[in-house]
Formats: structure tokens, C-alpha cells, sequence
């Protein structure tokens, strides 16, 4: 198998380089089977030391570039053609010159399995302290057509997981007959409990309905520790199909809907972010790998705040995630303010969102820059609900008025809901950034393509894995058949 990076110093390694790039990292002791399955035969309890880099990292990386230079014989892929990012970009890994950071290197995976439950258990514990939660159980899935599930973009990409519940009695083992077989009586009754359901994309509504059905006070409110399935999304080093966050919402007064009370919330979920870093890093040190250049890599105190017009304005060259990516590498984090609404010269918005749950006006999300990505890594999405004003401009702009008479929309209509502000952070993606790894798919059980796997365990990412993963590459696979027809 071949590696490619178009930002590392040289472009691609063989599979040899690699390893010799693994041992750096004593902790990580692979070894392959005659199947091509990984095994990881570091169990140790205890985070474990690393030599400095100028004694490990460095000689490698010069030796690795002086045989690259003087082996004209050596023929490197282009990893811009079409069968070098045939399923992800190469890009959108972590620089060569970071994998040795990844703290996956260090931290056993048992350690890493306590690692991740400290950080959830302090974050829990600071939600229900600083911003005055409380936890409730969440659902994992909605019945079609109230208007409560969350649309994403709107579009049918982005759409739910839709299944039907028969609520039909059938004796264990039994396999009904299909309804073609049925006489229209039994056609008739088969259908009268049946329900179209979808799994849930997130609690954004759901939560209000939940305030009020609790009758919270101001001030008071709940969170969720929710996962959905996204099937819109391709999984790559920050996206998975898995989507799983912490989901809350808070009852506030009407005269409270206004970027002062939005911005005094972001600063105490900052704060509790901050602190779990602070927190995680004292625990396991060696998370850290002490002489790399991202070891001095700290969270600011503080956070940016910046509206999307600014932003645009500021980066007017670039694209959306180009103009993130730079004001990450200036301020660290950011908080972007106002995301929806197309800008005022007519260009895209920021980002597209669901017309019935955040103002526009009056929302936002935290983006940080990853230390082993280099690039911006989303956390949070959240805002202040929308009310009646709001939620019909947006569903008019969207071209969905047609919606306004779903239940969920109405109630906020009529007035029949309590006012809020609310959002989520993302579990994994907080997780991804607090212990240094560089795949969110190594803090989280996702579902990823075969190919991904190949592409990212060259690099030395340790996915947690569904299945049996056979990492044999195709022609491995072609010999095998010949060899054992």
C-alpha cells in the first residue's frame, strides 16, 4: 500500500517507511497476521513516556527525505488522481510530520477507553453546575411527519433513516404474509396501527417540547447525551455517519432573545471546555508528545466572537471553510454568529441550516483548530429558537412554507412554546480534539468503508472498529483466489 499527503515534506512512503516511522512510538506494537487483521499488543495501564523528538522523530524524517531525494528509481503517486483519492482526498489527513502525535501512540487503548470516560464525566458534571441542566433521557427515534425530527439542509441527502412500525401481533418465529396476500379486511387491519417512523438527527425541537411538558423555570433547563445516524454524511478524519452530542436547551424570557444573552452562553460552555482540557491533560500527560511542535498547543482562555458578514469580510477570497481555516490559525477558537441567512452582497450563506429551530440571526458555532489536522474542527452548533416572526421568514426563504402548519411549527407560531436557547457539542468531535487523536473514528465506534480503513491505518490511526477488518489491498486479495481457487 502507498501513502500520500499532499502537505508533508515528501509526498508519499512505502509501507516499510512507515514502520519505521511506528517505531518512534515504543507503545505501538503492531504486528499482521497472515490475514491482514491489526492487532495492538500494548495493554498497559499507565500513560506512557516518549523520547524527545530531536532523539527519535527528527533523524527519521531526515533520513526518510535524504533517500527520497537521492533514489531516483523511486516512483511516487500522484495522490490527485483519481484512484489515489478515489474515496477521500489525502489532504484531509493529519501532515505526515503529525502522526507521530497522535496520542493513540502513547495511551493503550484501555487507556484511552478512561480517558474518554473522564472527559464525559466532567463535562456532564459542568453542564449541570454552570449552566443549571439537568440530564433527561433522550429518544432515538420520531414519528414521521410532526416536524419535530431535524431536517439538517432540507435536503433529501440529508434526510432521516425512515422505517415503518407495523404494531402488529405476530407469534414468535412466524413470518407474516406479505400484505399482496392479504383479502382487503386483513389488508385493512394490517395497516390501521402501522406508523411511518424516522431515527432521530438531532433534539433541537424536541427539547423545547420537553421544557415545557416540565414547566422549568427561566434559567433552568435540560441536556441529552443523544446519538443519531446521519446517513447524508461521507465519513471522513472529522465526519461519521455516527452523530453523537451533547444536546441541551434552556427556558429564557422573550426580552432575552439577543446577542448578549447568545454570547453569555457561549463563554460558560467555553469555559467548561477549556477546563476539560486543562483537566484531561493533567490526568494522562502523555497525551502530549513532548518536542513535537503541537506540544504547546493550548485552547485560548478566551474565545473570538466574529459574524459571518465579518468573517466574509475579511477573508473575501476565500471560500467558506477557507476563510474558518484562516481565522482559526489567527484566534485558536471562534465563535461565528449569524448563520444562515445569505450574505448581504447575495453570496452563500455561511452555512446552511434548518428554518425552524435557530434564529439565523441569532445563532452560531464554536470552531477551534485541531492540533494534529491543522485545520478547523466544529464543535458546537447552538442559538436562540426561533419565534413566530423568525420561523416564518426562514421557512419562506427556504421555500417551505408549506410547513408552517406541521404541529411542532405551529405550537412555535401560536406562541404555545417556551422561549429558549439551546444546541449541541459534539461528543466525539470534543473528544477528538481534547486527547489529541487524529480520526474522530478513534474515540468513537463509526462505520467506515473498507477503504477507508486502508488509507488511514498507514498513517498509524487506530479505529475502533464494527467488524473484522480485513486490510488486504485488492491485489492481495486477486492473489489469494489465484493461489486458493
Amino acid at each position: 500500500m502507498t501513502l500520500h499527503h499532499t502537505r508533508s515534506t515528501y509526498s508519499t512512503m512505502k509501507h516499510s517507511t512507515a514502520a519505521l516511522l511506528f517505531a518512534c512510538a515504543p507503545c505501538f506494537v503492531s504486528s499482521f497476521t497472515n490475514t491482514g487483521i491489526i492487532h495492538v499488543s500494548s495493554t498497559r495501564r499507565q500513560p506512557l513516556s516518549m523520547p524527545p523528538l530531536k532523539d527519535s522523530l527528527a533523524p527519521l524524517l531526515l533520513h526518510l527525505q535524504e533517500m527520497h531525494d537521492k533514489d531516483a528509481s523511486v516512483k511516487l503517486d500522484d495522490p490527485t488522481t483519481e484512484e489515489a483519492s478515489s474515496y477521500m482526498p489525502y489532504d484531509l489527513l493529519p501532515p505526515s510530520d503529525n502522526w507521530v502525535a497522535n496520542s493513540t501512540r502513547r495511551l493503550s487503548r484501555i487507556d484511552l477507553q478512561m480517558a474518554i470516560t473522564k472527559v464525559k464525566r466532567f463535562v456532564e458534571s459542568r453542564l449541570e453546575t454552570d449552566l443549571n441542566l439537568f440530564e433527561h433521557t433522550a429518544p432515538i427515534a420520531f414519528k414521521s411527519g410532526t416536524g419535530v425530527n431535524d431536517e439538517l439542509d432540507g435536503s433529501e441527502s440529508k434526510s432521516p433513516v425512515r422505517f415503518k412500525v407495523p404494531n402488529q401481533f405476530v407469534p414468535r418465529g412466524i413470518t407474516p404474509k406479505p400484505l399482496s396476500e392479504l383479502s382487503p379486511e386483513e389488508q385493512e387491519e394490517a395497516k390501521r396501527y402501522a406508523m411511518d417512523c424516522e431515527v432521530m438527527q438531532s433534539l433541537a425541537k424536541w427539547k423545547r417540547i420537553v421544557l415545557d411538558r416540565l414547566k422549568v423555570d427561566v434559567g433552568e433547563g435540560i441536556y441529552c447525551s443523544s446519538t443519531s445516524i446521519r446517513k447524508g454524511y461521507k465519513g471522513d478524519v472529522t465526519h461519521s455517519v455516527i452523530a453523537d452530542q451533547w444536546d441541551y436547551e434552556i427556558r429564557i424570557k422573550e426580552e432575552d432573545r439577543n446577542v448578549e444573552t447568545l454570547k453569555s452562553y457561549v463563554n460558560k460552555i467555553w469555559k467548561i471546555i477549556t477546563d476539560a482540557e486543562d483537566d484531561i491533560l493533567q490526568e494522562y500527560p502523555s497525551i502530549i508528545l513532548e518536542g513535537h511542535p503541537t506540544a504547546a498547543f493550548r485552547l485560548p482562555k478566551d474565545i473570538t466572537f466574529i459574524t459571518a458578514e465579518e468573517l466574509h469580510a475579511k477573508y473575501p477570497s476565500l471560500d467558506v471553510h477557507g476563510r474558518e481555516d484562516a481565522a482559526v490559525r489567527e484566534y485558536g477558537a471562534i465563535f461565528i454568529i449569524g448563520m444562515g441567512w445569505p450574505m448581504n452582497d447575495g453570496s452563500d450563506p455561511e452555512e446552511v441550516r434548518s428554518p425552524a429551530y435557530d434564529d439565523w440571526k441569532l445563532n452560531g458555532d464554536i470552531i477551534v483548530m485541531h492540533p494534529l489536522t491543522g485545520y478547523r474542527h466544529e464543535l458546537s452548533s447552538m442559538g436562540i429558537r426561533v419565534d413566530s416572526d423568525s420561523i416564518v421568514a426562514q421557512l419562506k426563504h427556504r421555500g417551505m412554507g408549506d410547513q408552517v402548519d406541521l404541529p411542532y411549527n405551529r405550537a412555535v407560531i401560536n406562541n404555545s412554546l417556551p422561549f429558549s436557547y439551546g444546541g449541541g457539542i459534539g461528543i466525539s468531535r470534543l473528544l477528538m480534539l481534547l486527547l489529541r487523536t487524529a480520526h474522530i473514528g478513534e474515540v468513537q465506534c463509526g462505520v467506515w468503508h473498507d477503504e477507508h480503513y486502508r488509507m488511514v491505518s498507514g498513517c498509524g490511526i487506530d479505529l475502533i472498529p464494527d467488524r473484522i477488518i480485513d486490510l488486504k489491498s485488492k491485489e492481495e486479495v486477486s492473489d489469494d483466489k489465484a493461489m486458493h481457487p
